[in-house]
């Protein structure tokens, strides 16, 4: 029989997933409320492996619905939430949203559900998240996938670092200025459609959905302060570990990403031991993979938990 979880409540009157998914729920971990997805079912003897979804900025949880739909329920159990910061997570906005923190976090979580060790899945910032866990409890992770993020010294973007620039300026709502909010405003679905080859899958409805949690003053301040918390000596200070982690790995890009270099990917899958030197390109797709591409993630996830 699996280990029952904490009792979690379901987080209602969230339209953040359209797909047929469950409506997302609510697990606290230490100081947030943290909004998450939940597939599969957790069943230790049955040695059902957990995998945790991490996204980047400015999404949520809604990015990987696809791959969470293909997944199914049956041979794994699949958590993605939204980190602090981002998403329908609710915490102070004051909080500490560095990625060590939200590793630590992540950490907590494992340790209030009883998981020795669980599969990781990073995508952009997720994945400097992901890299923390790795570098610093490997003990805690069975295998990992990296898509399209953020490593070594690559972030932030100049896009991102602008923003940052003007989050620093007293009294301005430097989301809703950086994103053009509201969001009918053309520019917020112009950088949506950047970040995929296929336009036509960023529908007016999905990026919406993308950018409900930070149409609130409360979510744009959130969203604000954890842009202020990139600094890419956290992935750096991760080189060491990963170096060292031989754990099944698997690295998956997409090649026409205009923010973040198809050769990182290629450096990360050679300094990585367990992932053989081997990147996964996905063709005639942009960085948001799971978006564009689920099928590549999917792909990876079995690999590795195989």
């Amino acid at each position: 029989m699996g280990t029952a979880a904490p009792a979690a409540r379901s987080l209602r009157g969230v339209q953040a997933v359209a797909s047929g998914l469950v409506p997302k729920q609510v697990q606290r971990v230490g100081p947030a409320e943290l909004a998450y997805l939940e597939t599969g079912r957790r069943d230790d003897d049955a040695g059902t492996p957990t995998v945790f979804f991490l996204h980047g900025t400015p999404t949520h949880a809604f990015l990987w619905r696809k791959v969470l739909r293909l997944l199914g329920d049956d041979d794994v159990h699949c958590i993605a939430y939204d980190l602090m910061g981002l998403g329908d997570t609710v915490v102070s906005p004051y909080e500490d949203f560095t990625a060590p923190m939200q590793a630590e976090i992540l950490l907590d979580w494992l340790d209030k559900w009883s998981l020795e060790s669980v599969v990781l899945v990073g995508h952009e910032v997720g994945g400097a998240v992901a890299q923390q866990v790795v570098a610093n409890h490997p003990e805690r992770v069975r295998g990992l996938v990296l898509v399209d993020t953020v490593c070594y010294d690559n972030w932030p973007h100049p896009l991102v670092a602008q923003a940052m620039r003007l989050a620093r300026t007293p009294g301005l709502d430097t989301v809703a200025y950086a994103l053009g909010l509201p969001r009918r405003i053309a520019h917020a679905r112009i950088g949506f459609l950047r970040a995929v080859h296929d336009k036509t899958c960023m529908s007016p409805d999905v990026v919406d959905a993308y950018l409900r949690p930070i149409e609130t003053v409360e979510g744009r301040e959130r969203a604000r302060r954890f842009l202020l918390a990139a600094d890419n000596r956290y992935t750096l200070e991760c080189v060491p570990g990963l170096r060292k982690f031989d754990a099944p790995t698997a690295v998956v890009w997409g090649a026409d990403d205009v923010f973040l270099s198809p050769s990182w990917g290629k450096r990360l899958a050679e300094d990585i031991p367990g992932a053989n030197g081997k990147l996964d390109l996905v063709a005639f797709c942009g960085h948001l993979v799971p978006e564009e591409e689920p099928t590549a993630v999917v792909d990876a996830v079995r690999g590795v938990v195989a």
